[in-house]
């Protein structure tokens, strides 16, 4: 893939999708989403160090919302899947995927990969991963990037400490300078701002 044409393509998502950033929504409140082009530097440093290799890389968003990280992550890994509790949020998905689509195909950038599955099901339920391994084949301890938005992240976390593979990495998109802090595990330096 050219990566001039793919850095296009990563720029116009991220335009298309924080275009769509929603304030309140329903009693969930406030909704919150990735900023996907501060996170597309951090998936191309990602790669650049290893962490992601495209024909290998499984990758699980816990909270997916409308599937924004997971069309993103279409072009950088093997399978992007996607878990979320929310019906009406994840019921976006469909539309919004199309809008991009025209938007990508009108611009002559590179369409979405075929590798992305998403699921209504809770994060946390052992019948969930039961579910996605029975659709697609995937199982837990074979996933390679788990990411979430904060939400929920110290119970993701132990989750994969316990039932992940050792080398998994898990990627939790935050607040400004502040990190989570997780028992039991070690933190890296912030990816974001990446250096120059």
């Amino acid at each position: 893939m050219d990566d001039v044409h793919l850095k296009q393509t990563v720029a116009c998502i991220a335009d298309y999708y924080n275009g769509c950033k929603v304030g309140y929504v329903g009693h969930e409140g406030y909704r919150k989403s990735t900023d996907l082009a501060k996170f597309g530097k951090c998936i191309d440093e990602l790669v650049t160090l290893g962490y992601i290799e495209p024909q290998h890389t499984t990758f699980l968003d816990l909270g997916c919302a409308d599937g924004r990280v997971n069309v993103l992550m279409s072009y950088f890994v093997k399978s992007s899947v996607g878990i979320e509790i929310d019906p009406e949020i994840l019921a976006e998905y469909g539309q919004r995927k199309k809008e991009l689509i025209l938007e990508l195909q009108h611009e002559n950038l590179l369409q979405p990969l075929d590798n992305i599955t998403l699921f209504k099901v809770n994060s946390l339920e052992t019948v969930t991963y039961d579910l996605i391994e029975s659709s697609i084949g995937v199982r837990f301890e074979r996933i390679d990037l788990f990411y979430t938005y904060i939400t929920l992240h110290d119970l993701f976390a132990a989750k994969i400490a316990e039932e992940a593979k050792p080398k998994a990495l898990y990627l939790v998109y935050g607040f400004s300078k502040i990190l989570p802090v997780t028992k039991d595990w070690s933190s890296s330096s912030p990816m974001w701002p990446p250096k120059e």
